[in-house]
């Protein structure tokens, strides 16, 4: 019990250490001391924190600096050093910049620590039967963490493959992967190597679960900065604590995505906020400095997510034709924004972070063949757009309609205060320009990415686009909430009702939204994980390892596994750190009848081990394991002389070829 409360207490340290103590330096060193409200500053170092640690990691692997533990403290001490005496001397002083709207009365407080509590607690307890790492994404990525840790380098995304197109059929060199991004893995693979943590084990979707609270939490502070001028703006980023925090808190993109091992989605929801976040007091400020960690958000972003930076991309491009369209006639009004480029720190910074985004260290997915795939006219049917009605199912229905809704209602209002109307009364949509352009922007662009890809040439499986709607759309159903209440009490509304029609309208609305967002919450809810068959698998991968560990680095030994019949199978790569195809595997029956064109090696091997296609398979691609399941698989091996049972357990049995 002692060595367990040990390893979390080294593990807490490090991601304080790693993760939050940067962010926190950083806002010091470079802003004023009363420019962000403590809690404000306490959320935003987490983003700018895992920024500048990724960052710092890639440019010291490029110029072959081992990550070793020494390495990496020396590493972390020339970051946090400079930051720390920076921001001891820093004496900045700025104009009052509403930090006071952090500042809650007392059930308003109550109310935010009882949302956060319950997000925790809710989200926790989906992870107690989920924790166990059994997520196939996940596996896929922990080897890469893996490699990390063992190389104590940052890892070349390449795989070898089976070559069956020209005679003999043989492996081929290592090829090139552009599913996988460096950015993904750099964090979890620095907690690996500095705490000595295995990989197999709960602390991934730990720091997942750490990323996933501060996502909801860093929507809460977007939101009330944005509404700072709101009279209900307390309200409305209430209301957005509780929609994207206890509502709808693991169904959908949300803990779903913690166990599952979505690594680079989740990292992604809280970058894409964070980076509007800045941009939009940038803005609204007129301060090129809040431009720096905006700038630098972004390249991260890059190199973590292209999925995330597609969107974002899109997100912003549409927010500034918002913003254009709402400054009609009016270009002296916006030319202050171009101005903040023009400060001499600016365009050095974005220099630098493209030279190492393009030309240092490019992400794995800049190249013609992976950009050509992704963006055109859709390929396949589950890229041709989700289904309106499909949203409901996939973010929650109230959660949908309302959000719907509450997009329309800021459309409509920002249209008729910024374009047709120049006396309008400025209490009917108390939020500037530019917090209506990133609303509208954000939201416009995700549904029409998700309904329609077509008209904006993106070729990517539209169920993954649709889950990134979950934030705007909580947005727009806090927002619609407060509008509607706030207008049906106001002698000067466009909506007249008596006060008890408004009250139970009112409550019978917000009794909806929460009961559909913890139905969802229900229905996601696991049972009781059955984790035996999983630890049987680690059991014969951690065997199997130490068995061949010799063979395995003379490059000429190989083995074969079965994905049909063997759980968590995708996990046994990680107890070999070899090459991410090792061992082989036979894949799910339906691909090889769906693809005539696919290699048949891997399942001829298992299937029919005697035959002479499998035979060539075996000598040709030099293997000499197999890992199969006992019940489905083991009788055709015990009954060919040319292997031999050397494990066995439960489920599983490994096999080696005589030689």
């Amino acid at each position: 019990m002692s060595e367990f409360i040990q390893e979390q207490i080294i593990f807490i340290l490090t991601v304080f250490g790693f993760l939050i103590v940067p962010g926190l330096l950083f806002l010091s060193a470079f802003f004023a001391r009363n420019q962000f409200a403590l809690v404000e500053k306490f959320i935003l170092s987490v983003p700018i924190g895992f920024s500048l640690t990724t960052l710092i990691i890639i440019v010291i692997d490029h110029f072959n600096v081992s990550l070793t533990s020494p390495h990496i403290l020396m590493m972390y001490a020339g970051m946090i050093i400079p930051l720390f005496i920076a921001s001891f001397f820093s004496r900045k002083k700025t104009t009052r910049v509403h930090a006071d709207i952090f500042s809650f009365s007392t059930i308003q407080m109550l109310a935010i620590v009882f949302l956060i509590f319950l997000t925790i607690f809710i989200k926790s307890a989906f992870l107690i039967n989920t924790v166990f790492p059994t997520a196939t994404d996940l596996g896929h990525h922990l080897y890469w963490v893996e490699k990390i840790s063992v190389d104590h380098a940052l890892p070349s995304y390449q795989k070898i493959e089976i070559n069956t197109d020209s005679e003999p059929i043989h492996l081929t060199e290592p090829t090139k992967i552009a599913d996988f991004i460096v950015g993904e893995h750099i964090f979890l693979g620095l907690l690996a190597i500095m705490t000595n943590l295995s990989v197999v084990s709960s602390f991934p979707s730990l720091f997942l679960l750490v990323i996933n609270i501060f996502t909801a939490l860093m929507l809460f502070v977007l939101v009330r900065r944005i509404c700072e001028r709101h009279p209900r703006g307390a309200l409305i980023a209430i209301l957005t604590l509780l929609i994207i925090g206890p509502l709808w808190a693991i169904s959908g993109a949300q803990a779903k995505f913690v166990s599952g091992g979505v690594i680079g989605n989740l990292i992604g929801n809280l970058l894409i906020p964070t980076i509007i976040y800045f941009f939009y007091r940038a803005f609204t400020e007129k301060r090129s400095l809040l431009l720096i960690p905006a700038i630098i958000l972004i390249v991260t972003l890059a190199y973590t997510h292209h999925l995330s930076t597609l969107i974002f991309g899109y997100v912003f491009i549409f927010s500034l034709l918002v913003f254009i369209i709402l400054q009609k006639n009016r270009w002296s009004a916006y030319t202050p924004i171009f101005a903040l480029l023009k400060n001499y720190y600016i365009i050095p910074l974005i220099i630098i972070l493209l030279t190492l985004l393009f030309v240092i260290a490019p992400p794995s997915y800049l190249d013609q063949s992976t950009i050509a795939e992704t963006v055109g006219a859709p390929s396949k049917s589950s890229r041709i757009g989700t289904p309106f009605a499909n949203l409901f199912t996939m973010l929650g229905e109230a959660r949908v309609t309302f959000g719907v809704i509450g997009l329309f209602i800021i459309t409509t209002i920002a249209s008729k205060k910024y374009i047709f109307t120049k006396n309008i009364r400025p209490n009917i949509l108390p939020i500037n320009i530019f917090g209506c352009a990133f609303f509208i922007g954000w939201a416009t662009s995700l549904l029409l990415m998700s309904l329609a890809p077509h008209l904006l040439y993106i070729n990517i499986i539209s169920s993954r686009i649709a889950t990134y709607n979950i934030f705007p759309l909580a947005i727009m159903t806090a927002f619609t909430l407060v509008w509607f209440m706030d207008q049906a009490t106001k002698r000067h509304a466009t909506i007249s009702l008596p006060h008890r029609t408004i009250s139970l309208t009112f409550l019978l609305v917000f009794i909806f939204i929460c009961t559909t967002g913890l139905r969802d919450n229900a229905t996601s809810m696991n049972a009781a994980p059955q984790t035996n068959s999983a630890l049987q698998t680690f059991h014969a991968g951690n065997y199997a390892s130490k068995a061949f560990k010799n063979k395995i680095s003379d490059g000429n030994f190989w083995m074969v596994k079965d994905h049909n019949y063997i759980t968590s199978d995708t996990w046994l790569k990680i107890f070999f750190a070899y090459d991410y195809s090792f061992p082989l595997s036979r894949a799910f029956f339906s691909r090889y009848e769906s693809n005539p064109d696919r290699e048949t090696c891997t399942l001829d091997m298992i299937s029919v081990p005697g035959s002479a296609t499998a035979q060539e398979c075996y000598n040709n691609l030099h293997i000499g394991a197999v890992l199969i399941s006992t019940e489905q698989d083991a009788g055709q091996f015990l009954r060919n002389t040319q292997f031999s049972r050397i494990y066995q357990n439960d489920e599983l049995s490994l096999f080696i070829r005589k030689q």
